[in-house]
């Protein structure tokens, strides 16, 4: 009772905040991918869509909306926040680091960012999320997560997979069988691992209240998937 306490009270942000409002404003960057070969990106809460960008470029849109009161009233703190927020891009040895800067003097705690990264489709991804939800697709150059709570959805071609969500879902499925250390675990909740339709993997206890299916194909594509509280699941094929 007391995780599903802790899940209803992060989550309210978010229910707040549908995402099929539109929001308050809407900002916009394109930056060229030579010399980048990775993208960062940091968030509070919100919702995340990494796709393939069509050329070699970074694309970038993110859709600010304050949550609101629980009386229906959006919070003029965020609004102040929303009015003055810049998206902060750093570049560091290769790395673009991506994020939303807002003043100093403002309150960005309850604003919900959305975002929408399109990226070469070899390039590697990396996400760190509090409270939201994370969706990557067509990636192929790697994928990284954290998340608090939320939801994390991949749909993948191929590479490396490493993701972790304190409380929600994980549902992961890869279009390859170049794959090999591969592990899938949860402390609390259900996971599962399939390899061409079929059920598997070696079902292993490495601690108390942690269970954890691995398996070893004969590839390169290193996953691992974990949650604490949740559900995880895993497909992975040669179509």
């Amino acid at each position: 009772m007391r995780r599903a306490a802790v899940l209803l009270l992060f989550l309210l942000p978010l229910a707040a905040c549908s995402l099929q409002e539109q929001p308050v404003r809407t900002l916009v960057a394109v930056t060229p991918a030579a010399g980048i070969s990775a993208v960062a990106l940091g968030v509070n809460i919100g919702a995340v869509t990494i796709m393939p960008s069509k050329d070699a470029e970074v694309h970038v849109s993110v859709g600010l909306r304050p949550s609101n009161s629980f009386l229906g009233v959006f919070s003029m703190g965020g609004e102040h926040a929303i009015k003055a927020a810049v998206i902060n891009q750093v570049s560091v040895d290769g790395v673009l680091k991506l994020s939303m800067r807002y003043p100093a003097n403002t309150d960005a705690s309850g604003v919900n960012e959305y975002w929408t990264v399109a990226v070469p489709a070899g390039m590697h991804v990396s996400s760190d999320i509090n409270v939201g939800k994370l969706r990557i697709s067509g990636i192929s150059g790697g994928v990284e997560a954290n998340l608090n709570v939320g939801k994390v959805t991949l749909d993948l071609p191929s590479g490396p997979m490493k993701v972790s969500v304190n409380v929600g879902k994980i549902n992961a499925q890869a279009h390859t069988l170049n794959y090999g250390k591969v592990s899938v675990s949860a402390d609390v909740g259900d996971y599962s691992l399939e390899v061409n339709g079929v059920s598997t993997g070696n079902q292993e206890k490495t601690s108390p209240g942690n269970h954890r299916l691995s398996y070893q194909g004969h590839g390169q594509d290193a996953i691992s998937l974990t949650v604490s509280t949740g559900k995880v699941t895993l497909a992975l094929s040669g179509k």
